[in-house]
């Protein structure tokens, strides 16, 4: 018979239902059986039931349980994730943020970090559960890149620029962004090689807050554990080192004669 399109979302369930969808996909991401059970079949299921939920999104709510809804599903192995990216569905859906309101751009920023560097948990016992689907560099970076790609600008250019944000949340997410890419030694370069990167990394003074200090620090802190550090040219070795050094909120001092002046 012919088939049928996506069936709109219950309005009462559909934002439980989708919950519920990103609790599954990150159950994947703890453990890799959950997808290799079900095979290409559950894939392919979760991945019509984010179609059904696109087509009926109203509002910013209901974009970011989607974001966040999307991110899981790519998070839960590399089948996921290519699924994701060759959809334009999807993959505009989940990173478009040009015109995105500065919640939901932090939103964004923050779950395409938590793909490529997913966080650890602890059970209950208070033991670290390893991830079973950490992307490879590859994937990481074809990830990073089509952020940009959907947003019509080079990714770097379009993250730094949330970082300039004079809004804190929009900041941190940049920052996250930052420091995840940052953490692989391919992602280093990247970011090293965009021209501007390397200075705002280690100016102070632009950022005012704890919480964004204490990011730009972890940013330094993940170039300088990757494997990139070993083709940096040793006077951005002894910057970023010294920079570490000083501490997240470290000020410089001002001469005593300008001070006076």
């Amino acid at each position: 018979g012919e088939e049928k399109g996506p069936a709109q979302p219950d309005p009462i369930l559909g934002g439980p239902a989708l919950r519920t969808l990103s609790s599954l996909c990150r159950l994947g991401q703890r453990d890799a059986s959950l997808f290799s059970l079900g095979g290409t079949e559950l894939l392919r299921g979760f991945h019509r039931a984010l179609h059904g939920f696109e087509e009926h999104l109203s509002g910013e709510v209901d974009r970011m349980a989607f974001v966040d809804a999307v991110s899981s599903f790519a998070s839960a192995s590399p089948d996921a994730i290519d699924l994701v990216l060759d959809d334009p569905v999807l993959r505009d859906g989940w990173l478009a943020v040009t015109v995105a309101q500065p919640k939901l751009k932090s939103v964004v920023l923050h779950s395409v970090a938590g793909v490529i560097d997913p966080a650890t948990e602890t059970d209950s016992c208070g033991d670290t559960m390893m991830n079973a689907n950490i992307p490879s560099d590859q994937i990481a970076l074809r990830l990073y890149r089509t952020l940009g790609d959907v947003n019509g600008k080079d990714t770097t250019e379009l993250v730094l620029g949330a970082a300039k944000s004079p809004l804190v949340e929009t900041r941190l997410g940049a920052y996250e962004l930052l420091r995840a890419v940052a953490m692989r030694g391919i992602g280093a370069q990247v970011l090293l090689s965009h021209e501007g990167f390397y200075d705002f990394l280690l100016q102070r003074e632009k950022e005012t807050t704890k919480e964004g200090k204490e990011a730009k620090f972890d940013i330094v802190k993940a170039v300088m554990q990757s494997n990139a550090k070993a083709l940096l040219a040793d006077n951005i070795v002894n910057a970023m080192r010294k920079f570490l050094d000083q501490g997240p909120h470290h000020i410089e001092s001002v001469p005593w004669e300008l001070a006076t002046e």
